[in-house]
């Protein structure tokens, strides 16, 4: 029998502002393999979530009730934070993957 290893890492709404989500925790490596946006506002919406040093997706100027779907791959080290980065109003937003232990 195989182990499970998909994880859900946030699911919620999130306010306008900087903050950081989800935090890889020690002996672990994140795959980020989907991102859901939802714009919840009745304004246009800037959206940024950053690995450190890199962004892992940009939505610029999202009209209110706005949907984005992205589907890639993308490695976050233990200690690493997602960190969230929005404007203009608030957003639905779920981040899922794996979570691979690392050797």
């Amino acid at each position: 029998m195989s182990t499970v290893y998909s994880h859900r890492f946030v699911a919620g709404q999130y306010p306008a502002g900087s903050q950081a989500i989800y935090t890889v925790p020690a002996g672990l490596v994140a795959v980020i393999k989907d991102i859901v946006v939802s714009v919840t506002g009745s304004g246009l919406t800037t959206f940024q979530l950053w690995v450190p040093g890199a962004p892992l997706l940009q939505l610029v100027s999202l009209a209110p009730n706005a949907y984005n779907h992205w589907n890639g791959h993308q490695v976050a080290s233990e200690g690493e934070a997602l960190q969230l980065i929005t404007s203009g109003g608030p957003v639905l937003l779920s981040v899922s993957g794996f979570l691979l232990s690392l050797p």
